[in-house]
C-alpha cells in the first residue's frame, strides 16, 4: 500500500498542487497567437550538510527573488526543482510553512520534480510523497498558443515510457516550451570531465530526448539542478540553464554561478529572455546561436561492455 502524506502536510500543499495552478492558470486571458510572459526560477533548496551550507550558501535567496518575481509583469511561474533538501515529510513541511508569504502574490506556481524531491537525493529512491503532495511528476498544458511540457529527470534518466509520452504531447503545431530539472549529460554547459561532467545531467535517455525535441521543433528547454546559468544550441534547440534560484553556488567548473531568475516572454515574433540577479542587475540573452562541444557519457553497461573489450584485447594481444 502507498503510504499518504499527512493531512497536516496535504493541507500546507494542497494550494500549489498542479491541478489547481493550472485551473488558476486557464481562468487567464488567453488567445492562440497572443503574447505571454512568465518565470523560471531553478534550485531553492539550502543544502542539507550544515558545513557546505555555512560555506556556500545564502539565506534568503528565494524568499527575495519570490517577492521580485511577484512585482514582474509575468502571468506565471514555473520552479525546476530541489525545493527541498530531501524529500520528506517535515522537510517539506518546513518549506511550505516558511515560504508561505511567496506565494501571496497570487501568480500561479507550477513545480518541477528534482533529485532532492524524491526521497533521496542520490541511489535507489521513489517519488511518492512529491506526487502525493503536488500531482503528477510529467505533465502539460496549453496557453497563449503554445504548449508547455514538465518532463521528470528527478531519477537521473528518462524512461522508454516518458519518452513516448515526450514524443506524443510535443506533436503538435503549437510552438513548444519544455522544463526539466536536470539537463541531457552530453551539454557542455557546466564544466568539470568524466564522473564529474556526469554529476551534472542524465544519462539514460539523454540523447533520445534531444533527438525527440530537436525532430519536434521545441523552442527551448530550461533546465536546473547544476547552480549556475549558461546557454547552448544544440541541434536547432537552444537549452538555457537556469539553477540559481537559491541554492548554494557550489563550485561547479562553471564560471556563471550566480543567484538569478528568469522573465520570458513569448511573442509572435519570438522569445525574449531577461536575467535577473539578486544584485539587480538584468540583461538580455543574445539570441546568437551559442555552440559548444558536447561530452560522452556512457550507461554503466555501455562503460562495462568497453572495459570487457580492454580486457578480451589484453588477454588476446591485441
Amino acid at each position: 500500500m502507498t503510504p499518504q502524506p499527512p493531512d497536516e502536510l496535504k493541507r500546507l500543499a494542497a494550494r500549489l498542487r498542479t491541478a489547481r495552478q493550472l485551473r488558476r492558470l486557464s481562468r487567464l486571458p488567453s488567445e492562440h497567437g497572443d503574447s505571454v510572459s512568465f518565470a523560471v526560477l531553478g534550485d531553492v533548496e539550502p543544502c542539507r550538510f550544515w558545513t557546505l551550507r555555512k560555506l556556500f550558501n545564502q539565506e534568503g535567496v528565494f524568499a527575495e527573488q519570490m517577492e521580485e518575481i511577484q512585482r514582474q509583469p509575468v502571468k506565471f511561474i514555473v520552479q525546476l526543482g530541489d525545493m527541498v533538501e530531501k524529500g520528506e515529510p517535515r522537510r517539506y513541511e518546513d518549506f511550505l510553512r516558511r515560504h508561505a508569504r511567496a506565494w501571496r502574490g497570487g501568480k500561479p506556481y507550477l513545480t518541477v520534480i528534482g533529485n532532492h524531491d524524491r526521497s533521496r537525493p542520490n541511489g535507489r529512491s521513489h517519488s511518492t510523497l512529491y506526487r502525493g503532495l503536488f500531482g503528477r511528476a510529467n505533465y502539460a498544458f496549453d496557453h497563449a498558443g503554445a504548449r508547455f511540457v514538465v518532463l521528470d529527470s528527478s531519477a537521473k534518466r528518462v524512461s522508454a515510457a516518458q519518452l513516448r509520452w515526450l514524443d506524443k504531447v510535443l506533436d503538435t503545431p503549437r510552438r513548444k516550451i519544455v522544463f526539466t530539472h536536470m539537463p541531457p549529460v552530453h551539454l557542455g554547459l557546466w564544466g568539470g570531465v568524466g564522473r564529474l561532467h556526469s554529476l551534472g545531467g542524465f544519462i539514460g535517455g539523454a540523447r533520445e530526448f534531444s533527438e525527440i525535441v530537436s525532430r519536434r521543433g521545441v523552442a527551448r528547454v530550461y533546465m536546473g539542478h547544476v547552480h549556475a546559468f549558461g546557454v547552448q544550441d544544440h541541434q536547432g534547440v537552444r537549452y538555457v540553464l537556469t539553477g540559481g534560484g537559491g541554492s548554494a553556488l557550489f563550485p561547479s567548473g562553471n564560471a556563471d554561478r550566480f543567484h538569478h531568475f528568469l522573465t520570458v516572454e513569448l511573442t509572435p515574433h519570438g522569445i525574449r529572455e531577461r536575467v535577473h540577479s539578486l544584485d539587480g542587475r538584468v540583461f538580455h540573452i543574445p539570441s546568437a546561436p551559442v555552440i559548444l562541444p558536447t561530452r560522452e557519457h556512457g550507461t554503466f553497461w555501455t562503460a562495462l561492455a568497453r572495459r570487457a573489450r580492454r580486457r578480451v584485447a589484453r588477454v588476446c594481444g591485441v
